[in-house]
């Protein structure tokens, strides 16, 4: 009884210490993740400018640098281009160390984009049949 009592204490301080690391390496990989709108797209300079609130609560723009290492994805949660991202998008902003790590449109979707009904979902008017004399 006491050497399976002194086995599960040891498996189980064994366990736990590998879900300690576990769950710092998470985090390290996570960064941080704001809300933001997208203010202006430069493609040319390989940039992108968000208005974002920081620790105090106010908006403030930040620029950040688009390179290779960065992710893309839509509001499906599928990866996407970065020319999919327009001024005026609600995206979330992941950022580790202050680079820029991923970049995800809001399930919102677009602002730009009208919010009409699509022609092919609406629901129709059941047909009439003639009556039969």
């Amino acid at each position: 009884m006491l050497r399976a009592s002194l086995c599960l204490v040891v498996g189980l301080a064994i366990g736990a210490g590998g879900l300690l690391a576990a769950d710092k390496d998470t985090k390290s990989d996570k960064g941080q993740t704001h809300k933001a709108t997208i203010t202006k797209m430069d493609a040319k300079n390989g940039t992108i400018t968000v208005r974002m609130k920081d620790k105090n609560g106010k908006d403030v723009p930040r620029t950040f640098k688009l390179t290779e290492d960065i992710r893309y994805f839509d509001s499906t949660g599928r990866v996407a281009a970065v020319d999919v991202f327009q001024s005026g998008n609600d995206v979330l902003i992941v950022e580790e160390q202050g680079r820029l790590k991923e970049v995800r449109q809001s399930k919102g979707g677009n602002k730009n984009k009208p919010e009409g009904k699509n022609p092919n979902t609406e629901a129709k008017p059941p047909e009439k049949k003639p009556k039969d004399k």
